[in-house]
């Protein structure tokens, strides 16, 4: 039986190859299509609540990019930002809603008065994580790109994420 099993296995290495090859070349287009650097962490000193100057920078940066309607992404069309607090931490509580309006604030102001949506959600942690405090300090923005909302993602354009072909 083990000799029939280890006679087997090249084959089935062989076979995954074959499968990973044969979705590369029936999925090129959508491999092609990144819609990459839809989220970004977000990093907080530990005692505060405000953005500092250089967070600021590269979130402006990153939101800038991102809602580039030229883009293959179309621009975006609304933006999730995830926090962490302790459960029943009234404290830790309070700290993410504020971060989480510094961020909200500083992202709606970028969208230039357009239609734009922010979801904001605190994830409560059951206990304290004892040996992983600073992820209480990092918070998660995603962005929902207007290709979404359309169902037109991937279809080429011109722009910055043009195809390939088109470059």
């Amino acid at each position: 039986m083990k000799e029939q099993f280890e006679s087997t296995l090249p084959r089935g290495r062989w076979l995954c190859a074959g499968v990973a090859l044969i979705c590369t070349i029936a999925f090129k287009g959508a491999i092609a299509c990144s819609l990459g650097g839809l989220e970004r962490e977000v990093q907080f000193p530990p005692t505060s609540t405000r953005l500092g100057s250089e967070q600021v920078i590269s979130l402006t940066s990153w939101f800038i990019e991102q809602k580039d309607a030229r883009r293959a992404t179309h621009g975006i069309y609304r933006a999730d930002i995830l926090a962490f607090a302790i459960k029943g931490d009234a404290d830790s509580s309070r700290k993410a809603h504020l971060r989480l309006a510094e961020i909200a604030g500083l992202l709606k102001t970028l969208s230039d008065g357009t239609s734009f949506e922010v979801e904001t959600h605190v994830d409560e942690l059951e206990s304290p994580p004892t040996r992983r405090l600073e992820r209480l300090d990092r918070l998660q923005a995603t962005v929902q790109p207007a290709c979404a909302k359309t169902r037109s993602c991937c279809k080429w354009i011109e722009g910055p994420a043009a195809s390939p072909q088109q470059q």
